[in-house]
C-alpha cells in the first residue's frame, strides 16, 4: 500500500473513531445559560490592535466583519473615522504589523513575506520587488524603521546561505531593494539595533545555552554573556536604545524578581537598575515615541502596574485617568510627535477600550466600540493567597464571584502554558461561569510566570507531582474559607490546565465531581517526543522531564491511568492543534471508552491550540457549562 494512501487511511480512520466517540458515555442535559450573554462573550472587539502611524494621520487596526472575521483596516484619523481603507488580510493571514517611514504600514504574512500599505497613496505591494522572507523559512522581525530615514527600513530574515539563522537587510522602502548588511551566522538567532539602525547585539542559543555577542570599537563580535537557560540567572533583551552603546533587559540580576536594567552592548555588564518590585517581575518598558527613552516599566501585580519615573508621563497619564474616571491608563500608541495618543483602559469586567487623544483640541475620543460589552454582567475579583507546604511563600490565586456573591458551587480553572499566569484581567470564561452562579478560582501554582525564578524554577519536572497538589490545596481552600463543599466543585483548564484536570479526575475525585479539558496533554511521553522534533528543544523537554525516569512520566500521564479516573470527564480538541496534537484527545478519548469511564469528547474541526473563531468559543462555553451543571446543577440527579 503506498505511503500516502495509508496515511489517508490512518486519518479516516481517527476520523471515524471520533465521529463515534461523540456523545457516547455522556450525560446530556439542554443547553443552560443566556445564549444572547453567551454571543457577546465570544464575540471578537470591533476593532483590535490598533496603533497610529508615526506621523499621526492614520490609525490601522483588525475592524470585524462578522463573528469569525477580523480584516486588517486603515482609517484616516483627520476624517473622524468615517475614510477608511480595508486591506485583503485577516487576523489569521498576519504575523504581526508595524507603521514604518509615516504613513506606511508594514505587514508579514504567514503565507506571503511582505507586504506595503502606503496609507497616503491608497497603495498595497510587495515590500520586496526581488528575494526576501518565504514561507517555510523563518519569520521576518523589524529591527528598526529608522525614523531618521524613513523610506528606509531595518529587518532580519533567513539568510539563503545559512539555512535556519538570519541576516540583516536595509530595505528601501520606495524602490522595494534590499540591501544584505550583517550575514547569518549560527547561533545568532535574533539581531537587535538601535533606532538609528545600529546592530550591536545578537542574540543565540547552543543547545541550553544562551548567548549574547556584542560589538566591539573597532565593530568585530565578540562573546558578551553566556548562561545556563534553566540555571543561571535570566534575561531576556527588550531593545537597544538610542546611540547602541546600551540596551533595555529584564533581568534576574541580584535578585530573584526579573529588574529592568540597562545593559553594556560592548561588555554585557549591568550598568544600572532602572525599576524592579521585590514581589513581581517587571515585563515591559515604557518608552517615550519622541526621543526613544526609556520613561518607565509596567508589571502585573494584583493587577497591570507601572513604574513611570518622567514627571510629565506620570502627569499626563493621571490627567487621561481622572478624565476618563479610571484609576489607570496606558499609553498603547503614539505618532512620533505626541501630537497625538492612544490610550488603553483595562477592566476585570470587560474587554479593553481605547481611546485616542489629540493635542492640538484637546479631545478624547473613544474608538468604536460593541455595545454589546456594555451588558456584561458585573463579577467580584479578588487575588488571595494560599499557604501551601514546602513553599516559603504563599501561592498567589485570583478568586471571582457572582454579583450576588457565592451561591456554593465553584470552579477552579487552572490556567495554561504552564510558565504563564492568571491575572483580575478581563476573561470570557471566568464571565460565563460567574454569571450562571459560580465561583472561580485561578491558582497561580509553582512554575508560574511573574512571582520570580523561585516560584518559576520550583515547577520544573514537576507535572502531576508538586503543581498538581497545589491545584489540590486551591480547591481545599475553596472549602475551608466556606465557599464551595466538597463535591460542589469542578475542576477546568486548557493545555497543560486541560492536563492538569484530567489528572484531578485520578486524584481528587473526593474534592471535585467532574472534570473538563481543553486542548489538555494526556500522554507526557507523547508530548516530549513532538517537542524533540522541534527546533529549540533543549529550551522546553528539560523544564518538563528533568531527571525523570520514562516509567515516572507515564505514571504522572492520564493516558496510563485511565483505570483510576473517578469522575465524570468532558474533552474538547482542536484538530488543528500545533502545540498539543490532536493524537492527544483521540488516545485519551479511546482508552475511555475502552475503561467503561464517563466522559464526552468534542472535537473542534478546523480549529488551532488557541481558539480564535467565535464559533469554536461557543462550543467549548456552552458544553463546558452544560456538563458542570448536569453534575453540580443538581447533585441529586447524580449521587456518588
Amino acid at each position: 500500500m503506498p505511503a500516502r494512501l495509508a496515511l489517508k487511511l490512518s486519518v479516516l480512520c481517527v476520523y471515524a473513531f471520533v465521529a463515534l466517540m461523540m456523545g457516547l458515555n455522556s450525560t446530556r442535559v439542554s443547553a443552560v445559560g443566556d445564549p444572547k450573554l453567551l454571543d457577546n462573550l465570544v464575540r471578537p472587539a470591533l476593532i483590535s490592535a490598533p496603533a497610529i502611524s508615526s506621523d499621526g494621520h492614520y490609525l490601522s487596526g483588525l475592524y470585524r466583519q462578522d463573528d469569525d472575521t477580523s480584516l486588517t483596516t486603515v482609517w484616516h484619523i483627520d476624517s473622524g473615522f468615517k475614510a477608511s481603507e480595508t486591506l485583503p488580510y485577516k487576523r489569521s493571514d498576519i504575523h504581526w504589523m508595524s507603521w514604518v517611514g509615516g504613513g506606511r504600514l508594514l505587514l508579514s504574512l504567514k503565507e506571503n513575506g511582505l507586504v506595503l500599505y502606503d496609507a497616503h497613496l491608497k497603495r498595497l505591494r510587495p515590500l520586496i520587488d526581488k528575494g526576501g522572507p518565504r514561507p517555510g523559512q523563518l519569520p521576518p522581525f523589524l529591527l528598526s524603521p529608522l525614523h531618521s530615514d524613513p523610506t528606509s527600513i531595518l529587518l532580519q530574515w533567513e539568510d539563503e546561505t545559512t539555512t535556519g539563522f538570519p541576516a540583516v537587510y536595509k530595505v528601501n522602502a520606495v524602490t522595494g531593494t534590499s540591501q544584505k548588511i550583517i550575514s547569518a551566522w549560527a547561533p545568532i538567532v535574533r539581531w537587535w539595533a538601535s533606532p538609528e539602525g545600529a546592530v550591536t547585539l545578537g542574540e543565540g542559543f547552543d543547545g541550553r545555552k544562551q548567548k549574547l555577542f556584542g560589538r566591539r570599537s573597532d565593530g568585530a563580535w565578540h562573546p558578551i554573556s553566556k548562561r545556563d537557560f534553566f540555571t543561571g540567572p535570566a534575561y531576556s533583551v527588550l531593545s537597544v536604545e538610542t546611540g547602541g552603546a546600551t540596551a533595555l533587559v529584564l533581568a534576574a540580576h541580584r535578585s530573584n524578581t526579573r529588574a529592568l536594567w540597562r545593559m553594556h552592548t560592548a561588555t554585557g555588564q549591568m550598568i544600572r537598575k532602572l525599576a524592579g518590585h521585590d514581589r513581581y517581575d517587571m515585563g515591559a518598558v515604557l518608552v517615550d515615541p519622541l526621543s526613544d527613552i526609556a520613561i518607565g516599566a509596567s508589571y502585573e501585580g494584583q493587577k497591570p502596574e507601572a513604574i513611570i519615573w518622567s514627571p510629565a508621563e506620570k502627569a499626563s497619564l493621571a490627567n487621561m485617568a481622572k478624565r476618563l474616571g479610571v484609576k489607570r491608563v496606558e499609553l498603547a500608541s503614539s505618532s512620533r510627535d505626541g501630537r497625538r495618543k492612544l490610550y488603553r483602559v483595562r477592566s476585570s469586567q470587560r474587554p479593553v477600550r481605547y481611546h485616542l487623544y489629540d493635542r492640538e483640541s484637546d479631545t478624547l475620543i473613544p474608538l468604536p466600540d460593541t455595545p454589546e460589552y456594555q451588558k456584561l454582567p458585573q463579577r467580584m475579583v479578588q487575588t488571595v493567597y494560599i499557604p501551601i507546604r514546602g513553599m516559603k511563600r504563599d501561592m498567589p490565586a485570583v478568586l471571582s464571584h457572582p454579583e450576588a456573591g457565592p451561591t456554593g458551587k465553584a470552579v477552579v480553572l487552572v490556567h495554561g502554558g504552564p510558565v504563564r499566569r492568571a491575572s483580575e484581567n478581563y476573561s470570557r470564561t471566568v464571565s460565563w461561569l460567574t454569571a450562571n452562579g459560580y465561583s472561580v478560582l485561578q491558582p497561580n501554582f509553582r512554575g508560574s510566570s511573574g512571582f520570580g525564578e523561585k516560584w518559576r524554577r520550583a515547577g520544573y519536572a514537576e507535572w502531576g507531582r508538586a503543581m498538581q497538589r497545589d491545584v489540590r490545596t486551591a480547591a481545599t481552600w475553596l472549602v475551608r474559607n466556606g465557599i464551595s463543599t466538597k463535591g460542589s466543585m469542578c475542576v477546568m483548564g486548557g493545555s497543560y490546565g486541560g492536563y492538569s484536570a484530567l489528572m484531578s479526575a485520578i486524584m481528587d475525585d473526593d474534592l471535585f465531581r467532574c472534570a473538563v479539558s481543553l486542548n489538555g496533554v494526556t500522554s507526557i511521553p507523547h508530548l516530549v517526543a513532538y517537542l524533540d522534533t522541534k527546533r529549540f528543544r533543549l529550551l522546553t523537554i528539560p523544564r518538563i522531564v528533568g531527571r525523570l525516569s520514562a516509567r515516572t512520566l507515564r505514571r504522572r500521564s492520564p493516558l496510563y491511568r485511565v483505570d483510576l479516573v473517578r469522575m465524570p470527564v468532558l474533552m474538547l480538541h482542536a484538530t488543528r492543534d500545533a502545540n498539543v496534537p490532536f493524537q492527544h484527545g483521540v488516545m485519551m478519548a479511546r482508552a475511555l471508552k475502552e475503561h467503561g469511564k464517563p466522559h464526552e469528547f468534542i472535537v473542534l474541526k478546523g480549529a488551532e491550540h488557541v481558539l480564535k473563531h467565535a464559533q469554536d468559543r461557543r462550543i467549548y462555553l456552552q458544553k463546558s457549562l452544560d456538563f458542570i451543571e448536569t453534575y453540580l446543577g443538581d447533585n441529586s440527579k447524580h449521587p456518588r
